[in-house]
């Protein structure tokens, strides 16, 4: 394996984690599944990222349990920012026919928020990925399944 240029015979740790409450993830969590399996589903629970630093680390949240009063994923301090896109399923459109769209970032932000419905994270295996790509950066890639009037999951909300 090859991290941060350097060879290593260590692999990384791939087995899951289940997050079922507000937590710090750690740089020990890196390459694991994250279950995001708050019992009941109906508590807050938000999962604060490492600081940016340009690790390579790629932290992937996946949808266990529905939670209706949200999965927060949120970066470390104001620096760090999250770039990049999750593309969502649409429940129906106008003429009743599921499809999908792209919801990008914006410059600002810095928080990822799954409410169960009209955000994301309406279905079991709805997943994001975030990979620490630089100082203060991360980027995101997923798939969500939304319900509602479908909304933008990302937000700036780290002060």
């Amino acid at each position: 394996m090859i991290t941060n240029g350097m060879v290593s015979s260590v692999a990384p740790d791939t087995s899951m984690k289940t997050l079922v409450a507000t937590v710090a993830v750690t740089a020990a969590d890196a390459g694991r599944i994250l279950l995001m399996g708050e019992v009941g589903g109906n508590a807050a629970a938000t999962f604060t990222l490492p600081a940016a630093t340009g690790s390579g680390n790629i932290f992937k949240f996946v949808v266990s349990v529905i939670n209706t009063s949200n999965y927060l994923i949120k970066v470390a301090d104001a620096t760090d920012t999250i770039d990049g896109q999750v593309v969502v399923l649409n429940d129906s459109t106008a003429g009743g026919t599921a499809s999908t769209i792209s919801w990008p970032t914006a410059a600002a932000s810095d928080t990822i928020t799954l409410d169960g419905t009209t955000t994301g994270g309406a279905a079991i295996g709805d997943f994001v990925e975030l990979i620490d790509i630089a100082a203060n950066q991360y980027t995101v890639n997923g798939l969500l399944r939304a319900s509602g009037t479908e909304a933008t999951p990302f937000s700036a909300t780290v002060s």
